[in-house]
């Protein structure tokens, strides 16, 4: 019979030995013992438990640095933020206390009433008023006029606000220029988001779009964030996938309607009126890799738009250096200025026909440049266009006759990309007339309507006009972008330091086939995938053992015990140090995470990655870039921004929640 105790066995007795000495009180012995026990592999909860024990003993120095670690573990947990702010508190450091109390309440604590009592009290007290004072004693007076007060951490009274009652759309289509208008642009399936804040109860929202009923569900409660006083106002949230792919090309009216339980609806606060523009698809091939874009429904199918989404095969980017939207067979250059004009912009049209040799370049020109164009050996083709300055008003002009056969010479070239290199405010209105679905200019971003990038990088100094840059090297920045775009230049940097040591400290070698996991977001839990359990039992099945980073023990219960005993599961639920953490990454076979840090780092390295990204910003932006695929849901509301506030989303949050294990394992077990 052995006599050997397992670790885990060794450990939970060890705990108990922690407990009793806590509840006997012999802090500083319980401390000991708890910190023990983090030494044999225990949970990240240990160190919070440490760290009371330590404040107990009064070793305030080892007491704040348990609960870092655990802040640091578990970044969104408010629970660690309450605790700092006791602990900041019990040391006499009450803007720290107040700042953690802040984080506590700004992270959804439970009991929003002691945190709310702990922040006024904070507020409020004479301690705070001191500290702050001798604070202030300590400006540097060669710095005090330079610094910005925008940055300083707003206090409670700051934050908290009096709500309204208000009705709020926060996505109705893009402003863009059509040939219907300019306005609400909306094309195939698109989201109408919003919220409603009444006194008025209400349980559904209607969306007409001329009169015709074209939407109906319920509305969602949720909390008023930050309010100041307790009042009798809801906030409803809702967002409509609506598919407007069978009405016509044009101007209509979209009336949304909150149906309220009692009382007459009024406008502006129960319902709103607004104008769209419904617009063409976009042209066949152009930005299929954009997660807002939605193919064709199918018209006559039983299920709903929602329905239909949620069943889309999630999108699959594998990931290239370069992440231009479409084609680029023909690009529109526009000069039409003078012959000094075209001479120092010649570099950066050099530079564009080095990107893209295979494309027609048209410059869009003035009769006082194009014979000099024409010799240069850049473009394919020139169009001689009239775009004077006019003396009198002080500006270029061009009659609407005059824009109307621009356009129309525009046409036949189907340009997939235009560049503006007048550096004026008005040049970049000619845009929109060619026609091409990409656009870019150098004119001040102030002045800019509806394009797709803007370089400007005058300097303020001696006056708006003034600029150290040549205007050669601003044009060259809006080519060397498009080069960008077209390639990042973006290569891995793989690790050269020994890896053996590091790996040995988890049960591992280089030789193991090993999948870390990484399930943890900077930004908020509600961004995270949350099937992570699952797939390791998958990913164990097929012969990998498993690095799991978790962020609490509800997920260490979820995963197999027998797989965690026999190091096939190595379970890290605290930080570790960044050189462990490399050699992790670095020799992984793969990694597999949210968007996060480390799967940049991953990549970074030149391991496999793949990452499930959700909807809030666009996975061609903030997607790996060294390498591997970005796994993402199709969802008309993509680009929301919702980081801390996930009682804005509406449509709970498919845009990662709808990414399926057998998506990720296809990709994962891919060769």
């Amino acid at each position: 019979m052995s006599a050997t105790i397992s670790a885990g066995k060794w450990r939970s007795e060890v705990q108990k030995m922690a407990d009793e000495a806590r509840d006997g009180g012999d802090y500083l012995a319980a401390a000991e013992l708890y910190e023990k026990v983090i030494a044999l592999g225990g949970p990240s909860s240990i160190s919070m438990a440490a760290g009371h024990m330590r404040k107990e003993a009064k070793d305030f120095v080892a007491a704040e640095r348990h609960y870092q670690n655990v802040r640091e573990t578990n970044p969104d947990d408010p629970e660690i933020y309450m605790q700092l702010g006791h602990f900041y508190k019990t040391v006499g450091r009450y803007g720290d206390a107040q700042h953690h109390y802040m984080r506590a309440m700004q992270n959804h604590y439970p009991n929003f009433d002691e945190v709310r009592h702990e922040l006024r009290a904070i507020h409020e007290s004479e301690e705070l008023s001191r500290e702050q004072e001798r604070c202030d004693s300590l400006e540097d007076a060669d710095f005090k006029g330079l610094v910005s007060e925008r940055l300083f951490p707003r206090q409670l009274d700051q934050l908290q606000r009096d709500y309204h009652e208000t009705f709020t759309i926060s996505r109705l289509g893009n402003h863009r220029k059509t040939s219907s208008g300019k306005g609400r642009v909306i094309r195939g399936v698109d989201a109408v988001r919003g919220h409603v804040i009444t006194s008025m109860p209400c349980d559904s929202i209607d969306i007409f779009l001329d009169d015709e009923l074209i939407y109906s569900a319920p509305l969602q409660v949720v909390p008023l964030r930050w309010e100041k006083n307790r009042s009798n106002l809801r906030k409803y949230v809702f967002n409509a996938w609506i598919d407007f792919s069978d009405f016509p090309v044009g101007k209509h009216e979209i009336v949304l309607f909150a149906n309220p339980l009692q009382g007459e609806p009024r406008e502006g606060i129960e319902w709103k009126r607004e104008t769209i523009l419904v617009a063409e698809r976009l042209p066949e091939g152009f930005d299929e890799q954009s997660p807002a874009l939605i193919p064709p429904l199918d018209p006559e199918s039983p299920l709903t738009v929602v329905e239909q989404v949620n069943r889309l095969p999630s999108l699959v980017r594998k990931v290239t250096p370069g992440s231009f939207p479409g084609k680029l067979d023909t690009i529109a250059i526009i000069r039409p200025d003078q012959l000094g004009d075209m001479v120092i912009t010649l570099p950066a049209v050099r530079r564009i026909r080095e990107l893209a040799p295979k494309s027609r370049i048209v410059g869009l020109l003035s009769p006082a440049n194009a014979d000099l164009a024409a010799t240069l050996g850049v473009f394919d083709d020139i169009v001689v266009i009239r775009f004077p300055d006019d003396k009198y008003q002080d500006r270029r002009v061009m009659d609407k006759r005059a824009q109307e056969v621009f356009a129309a010479q525009c046409k036949p070239y189907n340009f997939d990309l235009a560049i503006d290199f007048l550096y004026s405010e008005h040049a970049n209105k000619l845009l929109p007339l060619t026609g091409a679905p990409v656009t870019m200019t150098v004119a001040r971003s102030d002045q800019v309507e509806d394009l797709e990038v803007v370089f400007d990088a005058r300097s303020p100094n001696g006056g708006l006009s003034l600029s150290p840059m040549a205007h050669t090297a601003r044009a060259r920045a809006l080519s060397e972008a498009l080069g960008l775009w077209l390639d990042n230049n973006a290569r891995p940097l793989p690790r050269t330091k020994p890896n053996a040591e590091p790996l040995a400290r988890y049960g591992l070698s280089e030789n193991d086939r090993y999948v870390v996991l990484h399930t943890g977001s900077s930004f908020a839990q509600f961004l995270r995938w949350p099937h992570y359990p699952e797939l390791t039992a998958r990913l164990l099945k097929a012969g990998y053992k498993v690095v799991y980073m978790g962020s609490d023990e509800q997920q260490k219960a979820r995963l197999p015990t027998e797989a965690l005993e026999d190091g096939r599961i190595v379970y890290l639920d605290r930080k570790i140090p960044f050189d462990d953490l490399d050699a992790l990454l670095s020799c992984a076979s793969l990694m597999i995470g949210n968007d996060s840090g480390p799967k940049h780092w991953a990549s970074l390295r030149g391991t496999r990655v793949v990452s499930l990204h959700p909807g809030r910003d666009d996975l061609r932006e903030w997607g790996q870039v060294f390498g591997g695929v970005v796994l993402a849901r199709r969802v008309p509301c993509a680009g929301c921004g919702i980081r801390y506030d996930e009682t804005e989303c509406g449509q709970d949050f498919a845009c990662i929640r709808q990414i399926t294990i057998e998506e990720v394992l296809r990709e994962a077990l891919s060769p």
